[in-house]
């Protein structure tokens, strides 16, 4: 009987550990992305998320601005009017491509999205569309989409 009862535990215990996961944590190319806040004041959307990164040794984190975007309850992609990503800051006039930053080992740095003239019929954001370079491979991009 007890070893029935062993056999059954150390089977069982994978499934068990399993559904303990914390399913909510988005990660792609050793990146998490985490929401912090989302909110519209007056008439500007923003959201504030956290970036971090997985890899040992520092990485370039090279988003691409014009494909990233806020979408709003229709899923509708609505272009920024701000980013910024630690110090760095970019206005949608800038007509910048990229935005470049250095991230660190597990240190969150903060990544924030503004859409001036947020019409009250779009709601609260719904989610952010990321497309950002591929650590292993130059001129690959991927896409995240942050559910919020």
């Amino acid at each position: 009987m007890l070893k029935k009862l062993v056999l059954f535990l150390v089977f069982s215990l994978p499934f068990l550990l399993a559904a303990q996961e914390d399913t909510t944590v988005l990660l792609l190319d050793d990146l998490q992305f985490d929401v912090q806040s989302v909110k519209v004041k007056k008439d500007t959307a923003i959201v504030d998320l956290f970036v971090i990164s997985s890899l040992r040794q520092q990485r370039e984190f090279k988003m691409n601005t014009y494909a990233s975007t806020l979408l709003d309850q229709k899923d509708n992609d609505i272009l920024y009017t701000q980013i910024q990503m630690g110090r760095v800051r970019i206005h949608i006039n800038d007509r910048q491509n990229y935005l470049n930053h250095i991230l660190s080992m597990d240190v969150p740095v903060s990544l924030q999205f503004k859409v001036a003239g947020w019409k009250k019929e779009n709601g609260l954001p719904q989610a952010v569309k990321i497309v950002f370079e591929d650590s292993r491979e130059s001129g690959r991009f991927r896409q995240i989409t942050v559910r919020l």
